[in-house]
């Protein structure tokens, strides 16, 4: 097989339909139970194989190119492991998903660069050994190579797909800036976040079209940290929700609250009411299947 010399694919974000956390660990994570679910608000990947050096070009300010980009990250940590097998890499990101903003942008470009990279250097590895070596660039980064909706446990890495989930409309509101992800975690307080969610019970809402009860079971116990702090971003969740959607949520550790919505004419609605430029705001479905943004090579290359 000739393997080609680029390879162009996206990357989708996240959102924590449900974050539960439980204690604080001797690793200094926290151990947690999460469910996550892909949207399709996408960057841009370009990846072309070159000689020796792993290059990252990103015309996003504030983007770093060195080895702060989990991208980059993720490239190096290949050639360390296989050093005779890898040769060079150029990654050219565009980037439409906001940084530090709650939905996995970064985590998800470090995903896609193994995926990519497993079938552009030829590495022949196995999903688990691929998803096994991504859990050392960050705990988001395994569930973009695992499925597109899945229980996240231990530190978020330990993943549970969950098949046949329902479709429904996500508007992302992104008060355009970001929040420290250590200063939240810093900040809660455990004793106060006593949910009684539960996690499987939400995931069950996901796969029986139960969207009402989806709507009102949607948890997140760093919203009242970050709320605290930031009441911008509370009001953007009740504004949210007083626009119909089923329900609303912070994503992770925030900035970005998200709105659900089953009726895409109200979700559209919502949309206009936040297209100002206080905010940055996308509308998307979420995503049912990893071929809606990786090449059927790199898929079929599994």
């Amino acid at each position: 097989m000739i393997l080609p010399k680029k390879l162009r694919f996206k990357t989708p974000a996240k959102i924590n339909l449900g974050l539960l956390i439980h204690s604080k660990r001797a690793d200094g994570f926290h151990e947690l139970e999460t469910l996550l679910q892909m949207v399709a608000w996408f960057d841009e990947l370009e990846l072309e194989r070159t000689l020796e050096k792993v290059d990252l070009f990103c015309d996003t300010p504030g983007i770093p190119n060195d080895e702060t980009n989990l991208a980059v990250k993720a490239a190096r940590l290949l050639q360390k492991y296989f050093p005779s097998r890898c040769g060079g890499i150029k990654i050219t990101l565009k980037k439409n998903i906001p940084s530090g903003a709650g939905l996995g942008g970064g985590s998800g470009n470090a995903a896609g660069t193994l995926f990519a990279l497993n079938y552009l250097w030829d590495l022949k590895l196995p999903r688990k050994d691929l998803i096994e070596i991504s859990a050392e660039l960050g705990s988001d980064v395994p569930f973009f190579l695992v499925s597109p909706c899945a229980i996240g446990t231990g530190r978020g890495e330990i993943l549970q797909p969950i098949k046949n989930p329902i479709n429904f409309y996500v508007l992302m509101v992104y008060p355009n800036f970001p929040v420290p992800t250590a200063w939240v975690y810093g900040n809660l307080k455990l004793k106060l976040t006593k949910s009684k969610n539960n996690i499987s019970i939400l995931a069950n809402f996901l796969t029986h079209s139960e969207f009402a009860q989806l709507g009102k079971a949607l948890c997140n116990d760093l919203e009242t940290v970050v709320f605290k702090r930031y009441p911008e971003i509370l009001g953007i969740k009740n504004e949210l929700l007083s626009l119909g959607a089923g329900g609303a949520l912070l994503s992770g550790s925030g900035s970005t609250v998200f709105g659900i919505f089953d009726n895409p004419d109200l979700a559209k609605i919502a949309l206009a009411r936040f297209a100002t430029e206080k905010y940055k705001v996308f509308l998307a479905k979420s995503v049912k299947s990893f071929s809606e943004f990786f090449p059927d090579e790199m898929i079929q290359a599994f």
